[in-house]
Formats: structure tokens, sequence, C-alpha cells
């Protein structure tokens, strides 16, 4: 592929991550208020409905995979827009709860042929130094969409939930006319499918590193406590604290925006980088942040909460993309994992957060996510210390 033509692919992906992020953010915080405040379903009920979408997007990563494989990612993600734009409207024109379950389980498995042929299609023949600049430069484009998408859709919502919901509809339907447009090119057009590259590379030697199952167990916590963020902080502001709409929004602009600085920062140093230290050093920092801001009611305190949360997030997310994707020939299949092991933890941190949200208060949901990843990090120590024991041994 010639220089204008990678230049064309690089800032069509980033803008098709920016506004996909932005889309699904934006939907994300709009089913919240629409659940509550149009079909008046419980806190249990969005749980369990944020928690279906993302369970099926899972299950279709991992069962369809090896099908998405042999198509061209220009095909999959404009499949996945398409229906993931219909699914989205047909939830905001309905109001019968076990529809709108219906919507959303079609809604996560068309968002399955997303983000593993997007990143893989993105980091294809990249290692080293291009790798972490094209990790990076994505990683910022869906932070930034997701950063600014709640403040967006806070001031759709007031309106009405159902215009949020529409709203990011009709960024899905943009970003399939996106992706038509990058298909003009000839060579863009002309990418493979990702089994065909795998195929070819078959004598190929693996060099992936071992520290891709620690960054796993990272962006797994850093996940289940954004699930709770995004689905039950809302609630809680709102119903518990009487914080208005907008202002929940701009606290959730804050941990987006810290996001996306923090992706610039990490994106340009690589010291963090085959680092096992650094690893356990993030989510031993983001542990004592969830205990000493468990309790804080203040918008000041919030605030400082969502900065310093969305730092370290940014460092456990660049932990798992780069170290999965580094050294390996299949990136596509190590995409698919890294998207899996954070939709696990979306799936349990939203599940689980909003069972003790309606018991026991938010305050003990993000004191019991502390506590798992209290015994996360013992258990990564001990397993390093037996790695490199046994290295030592030979």
């Amino acid at each position: 592929m010639d220089q204008r033509s990678k230049k064309i692919q690089f800032w069509g992906l980033n803008i098709a991550s920016f506004l996909g992020q932005c889309a699904i953010s934006m939907v994300n915080l709009a089913l919240v208020y629409y659940l509550r405040y149009t079909l008046n379903a419980s806190a249990g009920t969005i749980a369990y409905a944020a928690s279906t979408y993302t369970s099926v997007y899972l299950v279709s990563c991992l069962l369809c995979s090896k099908i998405y494989q042999h198509f061209p990612p220009r095909i999959m993600v404009s499949l996945s827009v398409i229906g993931m734009a219909l699914s989205v409207i047909a939830i905001s024109f309905t109001n019968s709860i076990p529809l709108v379950f219906l919507f959303l389980v079609f809604y996560g498995f068309t968002m399955s042929m997303l983000w593993p042929q997007m990143e893989a299609w993105i980091t294809r023949g990249s290692e080293g130094a291009e790798l972490n600049k094209l990790t990076s430069s994505f990683n910022f484009s869906w932070s930034f969409g997701t950063g600014i998408s709640p403040y967006l859709a806070s001031m759709l919502v007031i309106v009405t939930p159902s215009l949020g919901l529409l709203g990011g509809a009709i960024i899905f339907f943009v970003i399939f006319l996106l992706i038509v447009a990058l298909s003009l090119n000839k060579e863009i057009r002309a990418i493979k499918p990702e089994a065909d590259v795998i195929k070819s590379a078959d004598s190929s030697e693996d060099h992936s590193t071992p520290l891709r199952f620690d960054s796993y167990i990272a962006v797994f916590l850093v996940y289940s406590a954004l699930s709770v963020v995004l689905n039950i902080f809302p609630l809680y502001t709102k119903e518990v604290l009487t914080i208005s709409e907008s202002t929940n929004g701009l606290l959730l602009l804050i941990r987006g925006i810290a996001t996306c600085f923090a992706f610039i920062y990490f994106g340009s140093v690589s010291w963090w980088q085959f680092k096992f230290k650094y690893i356990i050093g993030a989510e031993a920092i983001f542990v004592a942040l969830l205990f000493i801001f468990a309790k804080s009611t203040s918008v000041l305190s919030l605030g400082l909460f969502m900065l310093l949360f969305g730092v370290i997030f940014s460092l456990c997310y660049n932990f798992s993309i780069f170290h999965a994707a580094s050294g390996a020939i299949d990136k596509g299949k190590r995409m698919m994992i890294h998207e899996c092991v954070l939709t696990v933890g979306q799936v349990i941190g939203v599940t689980i957060g909003g069972t003790i949200y309606e018991k026991l208060g938010y305050t003990n949901v993000l004191i019991v996510i502390a506590v798992i990843g209290i015994v996360f990090i013992i258990s990564q120590c001990t397993a390093y210390a037996l790695r490199k024991k046994k290295s030592t041994s030979k």
C-alpha cells in the first residue's frame, strides 16, 4: 500500500473509531435513562440490559470470529454499524421491555463484527514503534468519542431519552458512509480478509510476551469499574446525590478527556512497555482510588476521581492492546481475546454492581471491585515469582 493510501486509511479508521465509540457511549447512557424514566425499569433490570448486549457481544466474538476473518474488514465493519443502527432505532420506538432485550441481543451480535475487526485492521503488519503509534492513535480516537459523548447524550436525554438513542443511530449511519468512502480507494478496497493474512504467515515464528496475561487482568479490572461508572453511576448521582443530568454528563466527560490525554502521553513514551512492575503498580493505584473515593459525594471529589480513573484506565488499556498484539502472528485472534476479556469485565461489573447497588448502595459496589483487585494483585505477584524462580533454576 502506498503512503497516500496508508494516510487515507489511518485517518479514516481513526475517525470511524471516534464516531463508533461516540455512538456506543451515547446509546449506553441514553439506554439507562430510557429504561428508567420512560419504561420505569428497576436498577437491576437496567444492569441486566447492559449485560445482555455485552454478553451476546462476548459469545458472538468467541463463536463467530473465525467466520468474520473470511471477509474483508471493511465489509464486517459496514454490516456491524448498519445492524447496530437498526437495533437502536427499534429500541427507541418500543415500550416493551422484553422487546428491548430482544433488540439488545441483535445489537450485541452486530457489535461483535466491529471492534476486533477494526483493531486487527489497524494493527495489521505493524510491530514495535509503529504498533505503538497505531494503537495509541486508535486509543485516542475511540476514547475521545467516549469522552465527549456522555455530555452530548445528556443534552439530548433532557429533551427525551429516545432522542439520545436516535442520535447514536444517526452516527452509526455516518460511519457506514465513511467506510463506503474509504472503499473507493483501490488499495483499501483490495485489503484481504484476516484469514488470508494468517495463512500466508503460517511459517513465521510467534514472539508473544507472557505479560499479555497480566495485562488482560488489568484491563478486566478497570472495565468492571467502567461498566459501573457508565450504567450505575448516573442513577446514583441523580437519585441519591440529586445531581442533574448535565452535571453527571460533565463528570463523565472529565473521565473521558483524561483518558484521551493520557493516551496521547502513553503513546509518546515506551517506559511502560514489557514491565511487570508497572502493570501491578497501575492495578494497585486503581484499587487505592476505589477505596479512597468510595464514599465521595461532592461534585469536586467525584470529578477528581473521574480524572484519576481516566488516567489509570488509559494505562491499563494500553497494557492490554499493546502486549496482546506485540509479537503475535494472528493479531485478529489477539484483538478478539482482548475484546472478550474487557467485555467479561463489563458484564460482571454491571451485573454484580447492579445487584449490590440495589441492596447495599454505590459505595459498596466500589469496595467489592477494590477487594477483587487485591485478590488479583496477590495472585499475579505469586505467579510472577514462581515464573521467575523457574526461569532462574534452569
